[in-house]
This record gives C-alpha cells, structure tokens and sequence, in this order.
C-alpha cells in the first residue's frame, strides 16, 4: 500500500512538472555536450523557429547542428560549463529551424556526466531579438550623435546636464565627468545663464519647441554665433528634459552678410546704371529733338517754298509737282517717325506732366496700337512723386503691357495706380494665358529681372502671380516715406 502511494505521488509530482515544462513561458531545453537536443518544450520549439510543438520531428539532432551561428560561441558556451558546471545569462546569435538568426539568452548547467568529455545539459533560452535590435539603434544613435560636430545635450528639469556629445565637450575644452552632474550656469556663467539661456529653456520646459540666435564665448576659439534649438522630451504629461542642439552659424553669418552687401552694392549699381540710362535717353531724345527735328522741319520749309517757286516757273511740268511732294511726304514721315523716337526714349510728358498723364498718353497709344481692351484708374498725389520713382513705374508699366502683347494673349488690361497709406501700389491685371512660376523665375527673362530691380532700389517689392487660363496679376508696392 505504501508503495502504491509513492508511485502515485511520483507520478502525480512528474505530471505537475511536465504540466510546468509543456507551459512555460521561457523556452526549456535538454542538450548533449556534442549539441545534440535531447528534448524542448513549445516555448522553446517556437524560439526554434516550428509553427507548433507538434511539427518538432522526433529525433532534433538537425536542430542542434546548426544552432550557432558563430562556433566560436559554442566552445565559449561549453567551456564555461567544463570550467564552472554552469553558464548564466550567456548571449549569442543562433539560427532558427528556417535560417533567420535570432539572438538568444542561456541560462544553462551539467545534469549529468557521461565520460569525461561527454555531458547533458538542462536549460532556460529567452529570445532577446528585439532588445538587440534595439540596442543595435541604440549604438547607431549614439555613434550618430557622438560623431556630430553639432553641440548636443540633454538638461534636466533642474538645468543639470544628463548627457552631452564629443564636440560639446571639445567646444568648452571640458572632459564628460566635469559637465555630467553639473549646472547649465556652472558651465556658461551664473549670470549669462540667468538672462539669456535660462528664458528660452523655460519656454522649453513649458512644451514649446524654441528657435532662437545668440552669441558665445568659448575657451578655445572666442566668440562664435550660434543657432539654438531646444525641443521638449516629454514623460506623459509632462516636460522633464530638453534637448539642446547648437549649432555654430558664425562662418554662415558671415557669408550671409557678405553676400547681402555685395547684393546691395549690385542693386546700387544697377540703380546707377538705370539713372545713367535714363540720362542718356534724355540725352538722346533731346539731341534727336533739338537737332534732327529742327532739320527736319527745315528742311520741310524749303521744299514747301521749292515747290511754290516751281508752281511760277514751271506750272505745266508735272514730274517735278510730283518728286516735290514726294519728297515733302517722305519729311513728314521722318518728323512724325523722329517725334515717336523722341516719345519712346523719353517722353517729355513725364517731365512736364508726371506719371499719371504719362501712364495715361502711353495705354492710349497702346490701346490704338494692339486694339486691346485696357482701362486705367489712378489716385491723388502722383504727381508730386519723386523723378526717378516716376520714371522706374512708368518703365514697370511699359514692360508688363509689352509682356502682355508678346506672351499672354488677353483680350483686356486692367491698369491701377494709387497711393495708400504711404504707399504707392501699381496693379496690372489681364485675361491672358497665365505666367508660370518658371517663367517668372527664369533667370534669363531679362524684362522680369528688371521690372524686380526697379522696385528693389527703391525699397519696394513686385509679385507675378499667374494662373493657368486666367490670367497674370503684377503687383507693385513701394514706400512713399521721404521720397516725394
């Protein structure tokens, strides 16, 4: 009977142990020292890489032989057993049944000997792929951040630095173990930290990513201009610490600003150039008027007087009546021809008048000259604008109608120029085909580039907004401030 019992006992004991092996969540394993799998639970068949226990064949000496995928890790592995009888949380990258390699944690000892070199083993494997991949990310960012010659750190809520990268540490001439632990103001100054850096990080703290330049001060390469960024990391609801990324813009700054001298002093030189030109054509339309044209009309006198004396002397001779008005026709031709150069160099209108009656004469003769439908408006107070103001609009206005006529194909211009609030607004809207970005950004669309450096050198700004089928808007707004 009580041999009965302890069979009874001993069978219900290894039932409970089988029910513990069948459902246990680590994988189980028995092994021979020559990597023979004696035996595996489910949890260890699925790390194997079998879609159920009941697909593990019978014999699993297969599995065993190509576990490891370094061997170095199998002699490692045994000889820790030789040495100490166990191996506790051994790390190693193993196949699976299907070829992909997964990373393994083995917990593992001797369960019995079989000769001097022959032993079982009984363990515990946990599948630890992911955390390596993890780990893996880990390294990547690390060495990411490490190697980036941006100024990098991690603040705390107390303004303790909790990490900081290699060029961060290079800039301040500093080592990692007297910036970890320590204060923001400790490294920048105490009174630097509380007036310029503190606010910004405070905005941080409060959930707001901040952007923002300054000036420092470094040891070993004096003042330099950075752009900061600090971005909140937050931990639930909270802000706990910020990321500060600082960027060295000195070099930028200073091309930045090179570069916008030399583009002023283009923009100045093109102005010159534009006055000079204008001066010429004054110059020109001047000579041309002054010279040609009083020839011209001279010249139109005595063919008038020629041909009263040929209408005494030889009234019956009608080839020399002929060349005579010929040659009369042909003088009113060159005067009205020479009158039109005059107008197109300079119109002495703008002079006399100012913008608004030459804006006005100039869309009438393009109105007769294309048969476009175009109306004008204007505002009070044109005509006390500055002479060279006026004569960059008026050259604005005739290059966006010659634009019109050449690539839009409208039907009808719209023409407005006023002052407002100081302002002087020119506004040119047609019906036509659209202008494309392209176009308008198109280095080589000379008239483009110079109705923009019209408006520039005068401190104004010009915009071509085109839609496909609808048309092109040019609007032109300069400031009046001084300048009338």
């Amino acid at each position: 009977m009580r041999r009965k019992k302890l069979e009874e006992s001993l069978k219900e004991s290894e039932a409970k142990l089988r029910k513990l092996f069948m459902n246990a969540p680590v994988g189980i394993f028995r092994a021979t020292s020559k990597g023979e799998l004696l035996d595996v639970n489910p949890e260890m068949a699925r790390i194997a890489g079998f879609d159920s226990y009941d697909q593990v064949p019978s014999t699993i000496h297969d599995v065993s032989l190509r576990m490891y995928v370094d061997p170095g890790s199998t002699d490692a592995f045994l000889q820790q057993l030789r040495d100490t009888g166990y191996v506790e949380n051994f790390e190693c990258e193993a196949f699976r049944w299907d070829g992909e390699h997964i990373w393994l944690s083995m917990s593992a000892r001797i369960s019995r000997h079989l000769s001097d070199d022959d032993f079982e083993i009984e363990g515990f494997a946990v599948e630890i792929t992911p955390r390596k991949e993890f780990e893996g990310l880990l390294e990547e960012y690390r060495l990411a951040v490490e190697g980036s010659e941006e100024l990098m750190a991690v603040v705390d809520k107390a303004y303790i630095y909790r990490m900081v990268n290699t060029a961060y540490l290079k800039r301040y001439g500093k080592n990692r173990e007297e910036v970890i632990g320590k204060s923001v103001g400790d490294l920048v100054g105490m009174h630097y930290f509380q007036f310029i850096v503190k606010p910004y990080m405070d905005r941080c703290f409060a959930g707001e990513n901040v952007v923002y330049e300054r000036k420092a001060f470094y040891p070993t390469i004096g003042s330099r201009r950075l752009e900061v960024h600090y971005h909140p990391l937050w931990s639930g609801s909270r802000v706990e610490k910020i990321v500060a990324i600082l960027r060295d813009i000195t070099d930028y700054k200073k091309a930045e600003n090179e570069l916008r001298q030399s583009q002023h002093q283009l923009r100045q030189l093109a102005a010159y150039l534009q006055n000079v030109r204008e001066q010429e054509r004054t110059e020109i339309a001047r000579t041309v008027h002054d010279e040609l044209g009083q020839a011209l009309t001279g010249l139109k006198i005595d063919l008038g007087l020629h041909e009263k004396q040929l209408a005494r002397c030889l009234p019956d001779h009608a080839p020399l009546f002929e060349a005579a008005k010929s040659m009369t026709g042909l003088v009113d031709y060159l005067i009205k021809f020479t009158r039109e150069l005059v107008s197109e160099l300079r119109p002495s209108i703008l002079d006399d008048l100012g913008l608004d009656a030459a804006v006005e004469w100039y869309i009438e003769k393009y109105r007769s000259r294309t048969g476009l439908s175009v109306s004008y408006s204007s505002g009070a107070g044109l005509e006390m604008l500055d002479g060279e103001i006026a004569t960059a609009l008026y050259r604005i206005v005739v290059e966006s109608l010659t634009n019109v006529t050449r690539h839009a194909r409208a039907t009808a211009v719209m023409v407005d120029l006023i002052i407002a609030d100081q302002i002087l607004r020119l506004t040119i809207r047609d019906d036509g085909v659209g202008i494309t970005r392209d176009r308008v950004n198109r280095t080589r669309s000379f008239g483009i580039v110079g109705m923009r450096e019209r408006a520039l050198a005068f401190g104004g700004t010009i915009e071509f907004d085109g839609r496909p089928g609808k048309g092109t808007t040019v609007r032109v707004q300069i400031p009046l401030a001084g300048k009338t």
